[in-house]
């Protein structure tokens, strides 16, 4: 997937060209069932949802065949992000009351940028409550960690969509990573 053609797709949906849902679909489904399996991966056993189900989920809520109104590639992926957090965190609010007691898992944010966090099981229910309080403070970096968290997406692809430097994404990650695990570790 290119940024152009994704932007391209955008545009021809907001002139309501018939056909464009379709192509920008055929665009980002590979990319977002990809980062949909990471994201699954990381919660751990128990897990039930497939990476499939939750794309189709995502495509539904952005809008499906008639997409809502994008202002562009940040947007369009900062909403697949955003929604994709909401249907993992529905999901595990979901289990938690199937259960009693359901034991939480810590979460881990790295402070270390180079370490891959690929491998790390997370508490959505935990994340969602801390990222939620975040992003009441400070808006931007919120809306990076949902990029990169959620949606996979890289620092200097972030740079770009947010309009700032990869320094400038790289310090306000590690900014939140620190602030979000504050948070969590007063639990």
């Amino acid at each position: 997937m290119t940024s152009h053609s994704v932007t391209v797709a955008l545009a021809r949906i907001e002139r309501g060209e018939p056909g464009a849902s379709e192509d920008l679909w055929r665009l980002v489904y590979e990319d977002l069932k990809q980062l949909a399996a990471v994201r699954l991966a990381r919660l751990g056993a128990g897990q039930t949802m497939q990476a499939t189900a939750l794309v189709h989920e995502v495509w539904v809520r952005l809008g499906g065949d008639t997409p809502q109104s994008f202002d562009g590639r940040a947007h369009f992926f900062g909403a697949a992000a955003n929604a994709m957090r909401n249907i993992l965190v529905d999901e595990a609010r979901k289990k938690a009351r199937l259960r009693r007691n359901a034991g939480r898992k810590p979460v881990t944010l790295s402070t270390d940028p180079a370490i891959d966090e690929s491998d790390v099981q997370v508490d959505l229910l935990a994340l969602d409550e801390a990222l939620t309080a975040f992003a009441a403070e400070f808006e931007r970096p919120a809306r990076i960690v949902m990029l990169r968290y959620f949606a996979g997406v890289s620092i200097p692809q972030i740079a770009e969509l947010l309009s700032v430097t990869s320094r400038t994404v790289d310090r306000e990650y590690l900014f939140a990573r620190t602030w979000l695990r504050r948070f969590l570790s007063r639990e």
